[in-house]
């Protein structure tokens, strides 16, 4: 399992990328769906239920609330690695995402991050200044 820093894969002609099998220590089922800010959002199997269970909850009378619930589910599907520690992501979602050739992995608490390699630098490059001003407005002892 990754558990720090990104991590950079190739996508073979299938839309699937390998993994070491280390990364499979909590399952071999995971759910991908549109995440934010351009990137896809990859969950293991029992984060994407504790999230279904919390994010259900809120309150569904509040059209912002369906508004994102509709988008966030639609865009949901589960996949399975196979035998070769293969993930695949479907074409439509890679799309969505603007995913090419590679994929940036990075792991985000019980969950991870799928981006274009170009897009999550443009990404960074585009928050850099602000990185240090928003660590002083966060709530975070360390």
């Amino acid at each position: 399992m990754l558990l720090s820093g990104k991590n950079i894969y190739k996508l073979d002609a299938k839309n699937r990328f390998s993994v070491p099998g280390a990364f499979f220590s909590r399952g071999r089922k995971f759910f991908l769906t549109l995440g934010l800010d351009g990137c896809i959002f990859l969950y293991p199997a029992e984060e994407w239920k504790k999230l279904q269970d919390r994010i259900t909850f809120s309150d569904y009378f509040r059209s912002v609330n369906r508004k994102f619930l509709r988008i966030f589910f639609a865009w949901s599907g589960e996949i399975t690695a196979d035998s070769h520690n293969r993930l695949l992501i479907p074409a439509e979602l890679k799309k969505k995402a603007g995913i090419r050739k590679e994929i940036v992995l990075i792991k985000i608490g019980g969950w991870f991050e799928i981006w274009d390699p170009a897009k999550f630098m443009a990404y960074e490059k585009a928050n850099r200044d602000t990185y240090e001003q928003l660590a002083e407005k966060l709530d975070i002892k360390i």
